[in-house]
């Protein structure tokens, strides 16, 4: 697809074709010597993955439904499959195996950064390089491991199947790498961020939004810390982004993203200038478009559900004003979307027509962040913090927000005395007065990032059981604990003797 791809993992049988003494013989990104930092920046451009995992994430979650046939509703079969939670055998855009591919291609730009920096004799020269590529690192090691794995529970997670851990560069056309559990990937992604703080310079980027600038690894650490469980953490790595005053900083949908156009808000939504966007990326997708076209994406039953009224008290749930920027292309009620992810194409060839599906989306948001510092201050049962934390989101999300009304556990009880919450089964005790909060903040955050892949991970985390309906058919539901839950690996992968996620 690219030529950054031939750094992708050798056991993936990407090059293992009769090109593969030629690739050995290449330098690593097929660009320039290592021989200076500003060299060693140039490749780690590469140490991001280059694919996204909102096509199959978005739609194996509860904010997708089967909107059945209609004039411009488009079938593409890995949207299909990720609808009936099937494992892909295709390594097409927006299916596992394609993020899989670029998290490992991400990682050996990474390691080679890593292994030139390792050779120089003037490293201190090299800092924020290495900085940036063990958070690269690290980054693309949790996102496998969060698809791939189950999520972290210390109880089982020193012998749940995790993902290989790749720590060097690919010298060797066959390497016979293994499964590290889910515990040791967790140490070895513990390790390489704590290592990544202390080197980090954020005057070492042109543009930051696109590395991990210091704002951004602590945003990383946050959630990290937040899928171990470690609430000290979360709430410290937190509290470094938000800053003493975080509504500063989130989207003003309650202002000027009222006032935008459809294409303003694409523009804004992805704007390195957003103080939203913490850190951002490209990359190769069908999304962006698919998003609206797709069969299986949010249909309209689905935006009645996150933004239309209670179905038996007839009042406005959650009162967010994201849901009045739902659009409908075509004029079509199938078609229904928000525009923030736009999709576009990277011409090839020279013509305009033809090209490769790409999209620029945010990877860490102060909204994210805040979430997680509420969710974190719920555990520890500092309910006052979490409730100042809700305001400073609800500032800038609810309709007619008034500051002498703020937010109470009376008024978030209130949105359940008609339909309760999920049953909540994280691998931590959840208590009888945690569970409003949780249900509140769990709700908020999926109608945030509607179109954004994040709730499948809320989804996997707290391990409820979610359904979708089907065209003419019975629903389809997927039980808690249900394997399917952990995405297959790769069968390139399994067939050089990866062991595969029971099904």
């Amino acid at each position: 697809m690219k030529k950054i791809k031939n750094i992708a993992l050798v056991f993936l049988g990407m090059t293992m074709l009769s090109s593969c003494n030629d690739y050995l013989d290449e330098t690593p990104d097929n660009r320039t010597v290592l021989d200076s930092p500003e060299a060693v920046s140039e490749l780690l451009v590469s140490a991001y993955p280059d694919a996204f995992y909102h096509g199959f994430t978005e739609v194996m979650s509860d904010n997708a439904g089967d909107k059945g046939v209609g004039q411009y509703v488009a079938e593409y079969i890995p949207n299909g499959d990720a609808y009936y939670w099937k494992d892909a055998a295709s390594d097409s855009y927006d299916t596992p195996t394609m993020y899989w591919n670029a998290c490992y291609a991400a990682i050996a730009a990474a390691n080679h950064a890593l292994d030139a920096i390792e050779k120089v004799s003037d490293k201190e020269n090299y800092s924020a390089q290495k900085g940036e590529a063990l958070a690269a690192r690290a980054y693309a090691h949790f996102m496998l491991v969060n698809l791939f794995g189950k999520h972290y529970n210390p109880a089982t997670a020193e012998s749940d199947l995790g993902v290989p851990f790749v720590e060097e560069p690919e010298k060797v056309v066959f390497k016979d790498y293994k499964r590290a559990s889910v515990k040791t990937i967790y140490d070895r992604i513990e390790a390489d961020i704590e290592e990544a703080a202390k080197l980090i310079r954020d005057d070492s980027y042109a543009v930051g939004k696109y590395h991990f600038t210091q704002s951004a690894l602590h945003a990383f650490a946050s959630r990290f810390y937040l899928y171990k469980g470690d609430w000290d953490k979360v709430i410290e790595h937190s509290d470094f982004v938000l800053g003493g005053d975080p509504s500063s900083k989130l989207r003003d949908w309650n202002g000027k993203y009222l006032t935008y156009e459809a294409s303003e808000l694409w523009a804004q939504y992805t704007r390195a200038e957003e103080a939203s966007n913490i850190m951002l990326a490209r990359g190769y997708t069908n999304w962006g478009n698919g998003a609206v076209v797709f069969r299986y994406s949010l249909s309209a039953p689905k935006i009645g559900e996150l933004f239309g009224k209670d179905p038996i008290t007839d009042e406005m749930r959650f009162e967010m004003v994201i849901g009045d920027k739902v659009l409908y292309a075509a004029g079509s009620q199938l078609l229904g979307f928000i525009p923030k992810l736009k999709g576009r194409i990277e011409s090839h060839d020279n013509n305009p027509d033809q090209g490769y599906p790409n999209m620029v989306a945010p990877l860490f948001t102060t909204e994210e962040v805040l979430f997680n510092r509420a969710e974190a201050y719920a555990m520890k049962k500092d309910y006052a913090s979490v409730l100042n934390d809700l305001d400073s989101y609800l500032q800038k999300r609810e309709r007619a927000y008034n500051p002498d009304n703020k937010v109470t556990l009376e008024k978030i009880q209130k949105e359940y005395e008609t339909v309760d919450g999920p049953v909540l089964a994280p691998y931590y005790t959840v208590e009888e007065g945690q569970k409003y909060y949780l249900w509140y903040l769990l709700d908020l955050r999926r109608r945030e990032f509607v179109h954004e892949g994040m709730r499948w991970f809320d989804v996997k985390r707290f391990n409820f059981e979610i359904t979708h309906n089907v065209f003419e058919g019975s629903p389809i539901s997927l039980p808690k604990d249900d394997n399917r839950r952990v995405i297959q690996i790769p069968e390139q992968a399994v067939a050089i003797g990866l062991q595969a996620n029971p099904r």
